[in-house]
């Protein structure tokens, strides 16, 4: 669960207060050894609710992120190809009629 102000999409490099990130691990039964990202002065200033997001759930924002973007430039790539196509097309065809 995220419990920042604002919330960090991905990877977070920055609290919102502008100070940077540390990667600490959980020492709770709950969650044993699970690595989180954290505000660097989150951690002596809880009432403030800096910075906190799991590690896992930053990379699966990433894996989104990119699946997405791979997705977009599929879809570019496609148009591009049949705009090629559609282009090259028109082209043999003024060619032939040239010829004739």
């Amino acid at each position: 669960m995220n419990t920042s102000r604002r919330y960090s999409y991905g990877v977070p490099s920055r609290c919102w207060c502008g100070k940077g990130v540390v990667v600490l691990y959980s020492r709770t039964d709950k969650n044993p050894y699970q690595w989180f990202y954290r505000c660097e002065i989150g951690s002596h200033r809880k009432k403030e609710n800096h910075l906190f997001k799991w590690v896992d759930e930053a990379l699966l924002d990433e894996i989104r992120r990119v699946e997405a973007e791979q997705e977009r430039i599929a879809e570019e790539i496609e148009e591009l190809r049949m705009s090629m196509k559609k282009t090259m097309e028109e082209e043999v065809r003024k060619q032939k009629n040239d010829l004739e």
